[in-house]
């Protein structure tokens, strides 16, 4: 399962590379990949298989880390801004402020640290 991991933090580098480049419909995308693939990564390594979900909140129960609960819980505007630009960005014509995709990859990279996924 460590391509979950490596998968995670190649969406993490291309989030950043997008911010760089004012794509931010792309790096909110990238970010939620980043999350989606960290969480699925995390819950494989305890469980030894992953669900097949999109759903931030779901992956966020399944871990079932009372510490990943807890940032889930204080972050849960930030994380369903997350969770709705992997549809978002893809199939509507949405525009993201540098602001909110900032501290969307500021909030990945803060969760990278906290797993110690990076």
């Amino acid at each position: 399962m460590e391509f979950l991991r490596k998968n995670a933090n190649k969406f993490l580098e291309k989030a950043e590379e997008s911010m760089n480049r004012g794509e931010y419909n792309f790096a909110m995308f990238f970010v939620e990949q980043f999350f989606q693939l960290s969480l699925e990564y995390l819950i494989a390594k305890r469980y030894g298989d992953f669900p097949k979900t999109h759903s931030l909140k779901v992956l966020f129960e399944l871990i079932k880390d009372e510490k990943l609960i807890c940032f889930y819980r204080e972050h849960i505007d930030a994380l369903r801004d997350i969770e709705l630009a992997y549809i978002a960005s893809r199939y509507f014509d949405v525009e993201y402020s540098k602001k909110v995709a900032e501290n969307s990859l500021k909030l990945a990279k803060t969760f990278a640290e906290v797993t110690r996924i990076v």
